[in-house]
């Protein structure tokens, strides 16, 4: 067989656009040979070709062997594929004796013999490869046939296009994003918000009175610690505050009735001094006393270090099993012959004679200017719909937008509108897994359904995105009906993503 003949062993990884050949099970006619294309494809490193030839009457004289085979050919380039080779009677035994003396045999696809007819008929399954090359992205198939005589001399008397082009295969890619359509919710606008600015003050008694007496202990930087919480609040462009409450408290040493006739001078001693010293005029200021302040004292110890912590467990447990009238007082003295109520009433019970305050107060909605002042120095005043107000002016996903809605977030963490909002704003950022961990724990929650669907979509989990639209459907969210319909869509495309992918890894250059 001459050099043309030569099959070359170099590979190359081949990548590029998918080429049809001749539709499947197209059939040419070459010569007096029929030629079936079933596929010509790349299969990883190779180029295959799977085809039926099909001999309609090929005269073959006795000293004749006839080469049957494609080739791949673009421009001066051609590389044969193995060949048919149909030998004539006396041919055929001359090939089989110099086969056996040599012990060499012709790399050939097939090796048939014409026998006593001139005229060979046969249908060949033929399904051969050859190393892929750069160059064949661009070549078409041929089916050669060559004649060869009894001193070994060639004759290409027949060469027919059987294919345009080889099929090549890349790895597919989902040409679809799975998009549907959902938006960042407006949240319901507050015409009158409701605030309030709560604080404590550490404010020092002498024993059993309840006069204020700024010059005793931290007294004046407490009592300016409520007049600066005051100020701040009046600040605040267009409020009104509407009622000032103090709360006071007493350690537990002496009696329940005492105790609590004594907070409750003390919460009236501190209201009337902050209407003697301050602009009130008015403002509604109202006192009530709680008595011993238990709940305070158990925070303390739990978070005290000096205690060991054997005492610490103790004294928790008495707080917790002993009522107040069953003697728990008197247990904590006794406990540990009172070396620890000793260090309780030095360390800890002066912490609990304390006074706590709220100002409530009322704050208009804002026009777009003036939000954009208040957000600057008190966003805990605007409302979420003012947030959203702002965030609405600059672009989604700029800088700005997310600094909007991240100051929301910290103003309003638990508000479901504002969750599904930074949702959005994740999802809209292309951080799918940081979208769907705002919603967590809204699994049940309606108005976070579409979203739901929205993202698991996005990640191509069309199954779960298909059944939060069918939830929210059945409560009757209209626009339930469209994520619906898309996904049908989706799914369409997905399937026959599916089926060019599992082509891709039958035949694909990579596993």
């Amino acid at each position: 067989m001459k050099t043309g003949h030569r099959i070359s062993r170099s590979l190359a990884l081949l990548a590029g656009c998918l080429l049809a050949p001749t539709g499947a099970g197209a059939q040419r006619q070459v010569s007096d040979v029929r030629v079936v294309v079933r596929d010509v494809r790349q299969e990883r490193d190779s180029i295959r070709a799977v085809l039926e030839i099909r001999a309609e009457g090929l005269s073959v004289a006795p000293r004749e062997r006839i080469y049957l085979f494609p080739a791949i050919r673009a421009g001066n380039d051609e590389r044969p594929m193995p060949p048919v080779v149909v030998c004539g009677r006396a041919q055929q035994r001359v090939v089989k004796r110099a086969e056996r003396l040599s012990g060499v045999r012709e790399p050939v696809y097939a090796f048939l013999g014409a026998g006593r007819e001139r005229l060979f008929r046969r249908t060949i399954p033929y399904s051969a490869a050859i190393p892929a090359e750069a160059w064949m992205k661009q070549a078409r198939v041929v089916m050669v046939q060559e004649r060869r005589d009894c001193r070994g001399r060639f004759h290409r008397y027949s060469v027919e296009v059987i294919a345009d082009g080889i099929r090549f295969l890349e790895k597919p890619v989902r040409t679809v994003v799975y998009d549907l359509p959902v938006s960042i919710p407006v949240p319901p606008r507050e015409v009158v918000k409701r605030r309030s600015e709560s604080g404590e003050a550490q404010i020092v008694y002498r024993v059993g009175n309840a006069d204020i007496d700024p010059a005793l202990g931290r007294n004046r930087h407490e009592l300016d610690r409520i007049r600066a919480s005051i100020e701040k609040v009046r600040r605040v462009q267009g409020v009104e505050i509407n009622s000032v409450m103090v709360s006071s408290y007493a350690s537990p040493e002496g009696s329940w009735q005492s105790n609590l006739a004594l907070s409750e001078r003390r919460a009236a001693s501190l209201t009337g001094w902050l209407r003697r010293n301050y602009d009130l005029q008015g403002i509604r200021l109202a006192s009530q006393g709680y008595g011993e302040d238990w709940e305070g004292l158990a925070r303390l110890v739990g978070a005290d270090s000096l205690l060991p912590e054997a005492e610490r467990e103790a004294v928790l447990g008495i707080v917790a099993d002993t009522e107040v009238f069953d003697g728990r007082e008197r247990r904590l003295m006794q406990y540990a012959g009172g070396r620890t109520y000793r260090y309780l009433l030095t360390n800890l019970f002066p912490k609990l004679r304390r006074s706590a305050y709220r100002i409530d107060f009322t704050v208009p909605e804002y026009t777009v200017e003036t939000v954009r002042e208040v957000y600057k120095t008190q966003p805990a005043m605007l409302s979420l719909y003012e947030f959203y107000l702002l965030a609405s002016q600059y672009e989604p996903g700029s800088p700005a937008f997310r600094s909007v809605i991240e100051k929301a977030t910290l103003v309003y963490p638990d508000e479901k509108v504002n969750r599904i909002s930074m949702a959005m704003f994740s999802y809209l950022s292309g951080k799918l897994s940081e979208a769907l961990e705002y919603l967590r724990g809204l699994e049940d929650e309606p108005d976070a359904w579409l979203y739901f669907s929205a993202f698991h979509a996005r990640l191509n989990e069309l199954d779960k995105a298909e059944r939060y639209a069918r939830r929210a459907a059945d409560a009757g969210n209209p626009a339930a009906g469209e994520h619906l319909r898309r996904i049908a869509a989706y799914r369409a495309d997905e399937d026959a993503y599916q089926e060019r992918l599992a082509e891709w890894k039958k035949y694909g250059i990579d596993e």
